[in-house]
């Protein structure tokens, strides 16, 4: 099967030209590798703060859930400032990727990318594997990590060799990839 980054489109380009006075149209056949339709920029900047809102949810009803089980709740006078730092600190390092683990493993998108029709998808524009999902969910901890998104491709993205593309570019990719695969050049069989 062909990668999602190697699928080629052929493009039949008329030209005119001049030819010992007259003029004729000459068709040349040209190949160019498509460009994968990622998601990037502020459309990705929105899941993240649409999915942050859907990451404190969580985690208030993990506090709670966890006051009413144990009957424990700290006392913001005995740890003062040092009760939000380990809130954020729990939010960011274990809330948020088990988060977005949870959602991408299971239904191969957020939240926030569900609204908005998008999903995660691998190389071969199938669903990425746990492995590539653990992946892209513990790199969401690196400190200022969601900046890379205003590139192409987070890093998560990138160490995780995964993709964000709308729904209705990846049905016209798995077509294109069909008919590359189909067409492609077969090696000697063994």
């Amino acid at each position: 099967m062909v990668k999602i980054t190697e699928i080629r489109e052929t493009y039949i380009i008329k030209r005119r030209v001049q030819e010992n006075g007259t003029e004729k149209f000459i068709e040349e056949i040209q190949t160019h590798l498509k460009e994968v339709p990622v998601v990037d920029g502020l459309p990705r900047l929105i899941h993240f703060f649409i999915d942050g809102i859907f990451i404190i949810t969580l985690k208030k009803l993990l506090d709670i859930s966890i006051e009413f089980i144990f009957h424990v709740k700290p006392d913001p006078m005995v740890f003062g400032e040092d009760l939000n730092f380990y809130n954020s600190l729990w939010t960011w390092l274990i809330t948020g990727p088990l988060f977005y683990f949870i959602f991408e493993a299971s239904m191969q998108t957020s939240p926030a990318k569900a609204i908005f029709g998008r999903v995660v998808v691998n190389e071969y524009g199938n669903k990425p594997s746990v492995k590539q999902i653990l992946i892209r969910s513990v790199s969401r901890a690196v400190p200022f990590e969601a900046f890379s998104c205003l590139s192409p491709r987070g890093w998560h993205d990138t160490w995780s060799k995964t993709f964000v593309i709308r729904k209705k570019d990846l049905k016209l990719l798995k077509f294109l990839q069909k008919i590359n695969t189909e067409n492609a050049p077969h090696g000697p069989k063994e």
